[in-house]
């Protein structure tokens, strides 16, 4: 079973909140909690998540962090992203943005590539969204040959602004991907749907195989920017999107318990100032306006009292964190993880486990079983490729 190992095994790795663990790019092997398991879990968990090792139980959630991090993608922390693995038949994958380098940590978890068609965006800043044409093109070249993609995702305060509109710019930027391997793949494989809904009003807008998803406004830069609520089988996650501390989110979480919230937060002020090089003001406007401090969260935590929190969206250090921890603790003490890439949550009706996955740097992709297989159909080669081809007869009758 998962366990937290007491601090004198693996003495913390910077001044802070005794006993946090250390960063995973910091040679930490366990996820940055001091409570790991809430609750009673019906089975044992492996200290560390092996991918392809542990099969999904009915009726849980399994939640995998793709991207922890900000604009400034690093090998340590990719862009925000969250996966959603669902226990349902289907074995449904919902994916809650696609930051810069979450693929990449998608690819370590080695689940099917053609199930990941499901695709909603809390908001439209770049580092939420650059791997959707990763997700579109690039992976129906590895294995998505039987499906598109369907994207859901807030209106804007005028049509430009919303996502029906990016997914178009996305769709018709792809033209030359697109048409380039029309003849080796599926058609249906080129489709990138999109579901627009009014970012204003708490509402569901997906409801299949059991799985709700609710939609409700954040506060965020500028109007359009969402959060998510997710349920299914008497299970409830929540995810902030990039947010300052609002009243739509902890309204969403009141109908029933909540298992995991995933709320942003950003370092204090002061951190932020001394990180990156910028006057004490600059940095108050980038965490007053845009996003959450560490108390904010705190108080977020404090009124939806979810099983377990969780910290997103945060730049992780192994001085930093545990001071993070610090502020927070200060008006809110329940159990709380500071997510990291691949950071993998349980969530069953018994209990909330966190834990690390192993990484893998390069797995091949898992195709998935395809609901169709498409017919190659080369394309004419235009003439001058005749002229410009170097032969290579002779070379490739060699023994």
């Amino acid at each position: 079973m998962v366990r937290y190992m007491p601090a004198q095994e693996e003495p913390p790795q910077s001044e802070g909140l005794s006993g946090l663990p250390a960063p995973t790019f910091a040679g930490g092997k366990r996820a940055m909690t001091t409570d790991p398991v809430v609750g009673s879990p019906a089975r044992t968990y492996p200290e560390v998540f092996v991918p392809g090792e542990e099969d999904l139980e009915d009726g849980e959630f399994r939640v995998t962090v793709l991207g922890s991090g900000n604009p400034w993608v690093t090998r340590a922390q990719a862009s925000g992203s969250i996966l959603v693995e669902v226990g349902n038949r289907e074995r449904d994958l919902l994916i809650f943005d696609l930051g810069t380098g979450s693929l990449a940590n998608f690819a370590s978890l080695k689940l099917p590539v053609n199930a990941l068609d499901k695709v909603f965006i809390t908001h439209l800043h770049a580092d939420h969204i650059a791997d959707l044409i990763t997700l579109f093109g690039s992976y129906r070249k590895s294995g998505r040959v039987d499906r598109g993609v369907k994207v859901w995702g807030p209106s804007g305060p005028e049509a430009r602004l919303g996502t029906a509109h990016f997914v178009a710019g996305i769709r018709e930027a792809c033209q030359w991907d697109s048409d380039s391997t029309r003849s080796i793949h599926a058609p249906e494989s080129f489709e990138l749907e999109v579901e627009e809904f009014e970012y204003s009003a708490t509402q569901v807008v997906y409801e299949q195989n059991g799985v709700t998803v609710t939609s409700f406004p954040v506060v965020h830069a500028l109007s359009g920017a969402v959060g998510y609520r997710i349920d299914f089988a008497g299970l409830t996650v929540v995810h902030s999107g990039d947010t300052r501390p609002g009243w739509p989110l902890v309204h969403a979480c009141e109908e029933g318990n909540v298992d995991l919230l995933i709320h942003e937060c950003f370092p204090p002020a002061e951190a932020i100032a001394a990180s990156m090089g910028v006057p004490i003001e600059r940095a108050r406007v980038i965490v007053d306006e845009a996003h959450t401090s560490p108390r904010g969260a705190g108080k977020v935590f404090d009124l939806v009292r979810p099983r377990m929190a969780g910290l997103w969206h945060t730049v992780v250090t192994p001085a930093g964190t545990p001071l993070l921890f610090d502020d927070l603790r200060k008006v809110y003490d329940g159990p709380v993880v500071q997510t990291q890439d691949l950071t993998v949550f349980n969530v069953t009706t018994e209990a909330v486990i966190v834990r690390q996955s192993e990484v893998e740097a390069q797995p091949r992709p898992v195709p998935g079983t395809p609901r169709s297989e498409p017919q190659a159909r080369p394309p004419a080669q235009p003439d001058w490729w005749d002229d410009a081809l170097i032969p290579l007869d002779d070379v490739n009758s060699l023994p």
